[in-house]
This record gives C-alpha cells, structure tokens and sequence, in this order.
C-alpha cells in the first residue's frame, strides 16, 4: 500500500497482513499484536501518537493551546459538574497522525460513571489548526469518558477532526454522525456496571486527531520530556 510506504509504517505490528485491509479506513483501525503493545501497571498511554503537552492545572487556568489562544478545562469538557474535581489535576495533550493505529485504550483501571457527547465543528487538529481556530479542543465535537478510579476520577476526551466523522465507543453502544443530519444538544450517559481495566479499549476514530487525558490531582514524579514527544499505548505516563 503507497500510504503504508509513504509513511514508513511498520507493518509486522498488525494482526492482520496488508492484503487482509479493504480500505485505507480499514487500514487506520487496524488492531496491534498484543505483545508489541505491553500493558503496564498504574496510569498508562491510552493511545499511539505524540505528547504534544503536558500542564499541572490550577482553578480556572487558561490552558495554553498555542501563543496567544487558550481554553479553559470547564469549556473542555461542556461545562460538566466533574470538571470541579479536576481543575487542580494533570492534563495530557495528545496527538495521533495519520501513521498510527486510531483505537483508545484506558488508561486507568476502574470504573466508568459516565460519557458525554458533546457535538461540533470537525476542524483539522494539525498546527495550522492549532494557531488558527481559538479553542480548538472546546470548538471540535468531542466525547468524553469518566473513570473513577484508584488514582482518583480521569477524564479521556476523545476530539473529533476533519475525516473523523465518527467516533465509536466500545463500552456502550455509542457512535456519532451516523446520521450527520441530525443535530445534537450535550447528551449525558451515566452507567452503573462499567468496569474496565487498564489497556481496555474504550474508542475508535478515523484518520487523525487528538486525545486529551485529564486526571485528578495526579502530579508526575518524573522528569517531564522535551515535547513534542512520541509515545506508545500502554507505556506509563
């Protein structure tokens, strides 16, 4: 496959041989063998992409999304009650290409109290993006799973983009533009038995966009890498 070449992608990684993929779309949700990806312990990657940023948060803080243009957590997750619980916690920005595999994965074990689907515009989420549209995670549909757990509650906001018409759950039958004529207001699902463990699969999304992990006064204990930063799923964070 040119895209495949194009991109240096390594292809032994893949469940399944290049032969086996109908479409380039097929090709981007493509599974990865166990024993490439190892699960650890603790609070985890949830995705294969780059660390674009990484912010201790403080009440009210204007996140900085580039020079100039910030968003605040409450826009970040609608305007939820559970952003009070983590406006003084940890946030992770990250960024998956075209090149990676586009499933989401837990990154705590736990339990999962609720989703939120918070529709909008499908901007891109590459740089241009970035320093062009002000708020770009608050502006782009977004779903946002809560996980209570161990480490306190964390929050996984999946951000839709251009070409990710659809993001699918797998924790509950959840997928969205699938009848793109149909508008949307927030919608709020709350479950009672939504036990997942670290390195479960939570979402699917086409094409690439961004996952931002927010987790409740988490602080890291390690030196902080120079950013941007490739990461892996299921390496900790």
């Amino acid at each position: 496959m040119v895209f495949a070449r194009a991109y240096a992608i390594d292809l032994t990684t893949a469940t399944k041989s290049l032969d086996q993929y109908r479409s380039i779309g097929d090709f981007f949700t493509r599974d990865l063998k166990p024993e490439v990806r190892p699960i650890g312990e603790g609070f985890v990657c949830p995705v294969d992409g780059m660390l674009r940023d990484y912010y201790e948060l403080s009440s009210g803080m204007a996140i900085p999304q580039v020079k100039g243009k910030h968003y605040t957590l409450e826009q970040l997750l609608g305007g939820d009650p559970l952003a009070s619980r983590l406006e003084r916690g940890s946030l992770w920005n990250l960024y998956l290409s075209p090149s990676d595999a586009h499933h989401i994965f837990a990154p705590v074990a736990g339990q999962i109290i609720k989703t939120v689907h918070i529709p909008g515009k499908l901007w891109p989420v590459n740089d241009w993006a970035l320093n062009s549209v002000e708020g770009l995670f608050t502006v782009n549909e977004r779903i946002v799973t809560f996980i209570e757990s161990e480490r306190g509650l964390v929050a996984v906001v999946m951000v839709g983009a251009t070409n990710v018409g659809r993001i699918a759950l797998h924790y509950t039958e959840l997928e969205t533009n699938t009848k793109p004529w149909v508008k949307h207001s927030i919608r709020t699902f709350k479950h009672s038995e939504g036990a997942t463990q670290v390195g479960d699969k939570l979402g699917t999304f086409r094409m690439g966009s961004s996952v931002i992990v927010v987790a409740e006064a988490h602080r890291a204990t390690q030196l902080r890498p120079q950013l941007p930063h490739r990461v892996r799923y299921g390496e900790a964070l």
